[in-house]
């Protein structure tokens, strides 16, 4: 049973507004003016409110098709390591929680219902080894965006979602911070 129309409009008006966002970022110049040189002038310039920026800006774009790693290769070029790695932790934990809850409430009740039998066997896993199987997977995939939204429609729990995002997606923010940031610098430094 679908949802009545009361319940469906605003999903259907977020996703039209979602669509617009969509076009204007192509027709002001894509996520290729979202490069990590662009991000690290645009941060500059906001001073000391940089670093909300950063966060906000990474948890707004990221669930909706723009790449993690040039968001982490920008904040190791214009903060320090420490910092920089830091700031895209947190952002990567408010960019997949914004990819997470905007599944749940966009999608769950309608996947849930049409989850084909042979499917039920990994969501149960979902519900009852949440952190463990989210942990892998993002080791695994990172910030996949269809994972993450995958897991938004699943039946994981967001506690352990959280967990094992905030412990899995580390050790490559880690490494993309020292090894990206040093690799731009050398190219085009």
């Amino acid at each position: 049973m679908d949802p009545p129309a009361s319940r469906l409009w605003p999903r259907i008006l977020v996703a039209a507004v979602l669509a617009a966002a969509v076009v204007a970022v192509v027709l002001s110049g894509g996520p290729g003016a979202l490069s990590p040189a662009m991000i690290k002038t645009r941060l500059l310039d906001a001073g000391p409110w940089g670093p909300v920026v950063f966060v906000v800006a990474y948890a707004a774009l990221q669930p909706f098709g723009f790449s993690s790693h040039a968001f982490i290769v920008a904040a190791a070029l214009v903060w320090t390591p420490e910092i920089g790695i830091a700031l895209s932790w947190l952002g990567t934990l408010a960019s997949s929680s914004v990819a997470f809850v905007f599944a749940r409430w966009m999608g769950r009740e309608w996947v849930q219902r049409r989850l084909p039998a042979r499917l039920r066997r990994w969501d149960d896993a979902l519900a009852t080894r949440g952190f463990r199987t989210v942990l892998v997977m993002r080791l695994l995939l990172f910030t996949f965006g269809p994972m993450q939204l995958m897991l938004g429609v699943s039946a994981v729990r967001f506690v352990p979602f959280l967990a094992a995002t905030a412990l899995g997606v580390l050790p490559l923010i880690v490494v993309e911070s020292y090894v990206g940031a040093g690799l731009v610098a050398w190219l085009f430094g």
